[in-house]
């Protein structure tokens, strides 16, 4: 299930980049998610590694589900950036896309929990720390965004949050559910996302990423 719908989601992706680069001259993702193109790689990755390594598929399952939650976020934030740079016509056909690849991404990050539950521990969190840390990350960027701003773009605030704070938090709240090693994958996970964000952004040799 995860293989098919990051099958998906990348074919979808890459449609959605030629297009907006053939009628719009820009590229698709690189406003949004810089790190988009990256992130799918690494979430094709874990879903081989899940499939050919059930020993390993917890540790593929944590990464896949913090990469899927960004995605997921970013691809809402995207539905709005597409009407600041596309016309009516091209938005009837990019806004069905990025939806598409939403909902492949939200089917790959619930699929990807199926491997973290343990019916033992049930709903109850074992260690609550990692859910307030996870609600620091998940409002202080935002609110530093805002800061910077003087409050007067609530738009970059709901992208800010949709896009990185939101993903990241979760990805750290799970944690509280995880046992230690799980939850350092989690944490490492959510510390490389702005790194490897920057490095695009730096080096923007990826599909849909720079100008």
């Amino acid at each position: 299930m995860i293989l098919t719908c990051t099958a998906a989601a990348t074919i979808t992706a890459l449609y959605a980049t030629r297009l907006m680069v053939r009628l719009t001259g820009g590229s698709a993702w690189d406003t949004t998610v810089p790190a988009f193109w990256p992130l799918l790689t690494v979430i094709l990755i874990a879903a081989l590694v899940l499939v050919a390594r059930p020993r390993h598929a917890r540790p593929a399952a944590v990464v896949t589900m913090v990469c899927a939650a960004q995605l997921v976020g970013g691809g809402v934030a995207a539905s709005r950036d597409w009407s600041q740079i596309a016309d009516l016509e091209v938005l009837k056909v990019v806004t069905p896309l990025t939806v598409l690849l939403v909902i492949a991404m939200t089917v790959v990050c619930g699929v990807s929990l199926l491997p973290l539950w343990r019916p033992v521990t049930g709903w109850r969190p074992r260690h609550p720390g990692w859910l307030v840390a996870g609600a620091l990350v998940a409002a202080v960027p935002p609110a530093l965004a805002g800061a910077m701003a003087g409050f007067s773009e609530v738009a970059l605030l709901g992208q800010v949050a949709l896009t990185w704070s939101l993903p990241w938090g979760a990805g750290i709240a799970a944690g509280g559910w995880l046992g230690r090693s799980l939850r350092r994958i989690a944490a490492l996970t959510v510390a490389a996302a702005p790194l490897l964000t920057i490095a695009v952004l730096t080096v923007p040799i990826l599909p849909g990423t720079g100008d």
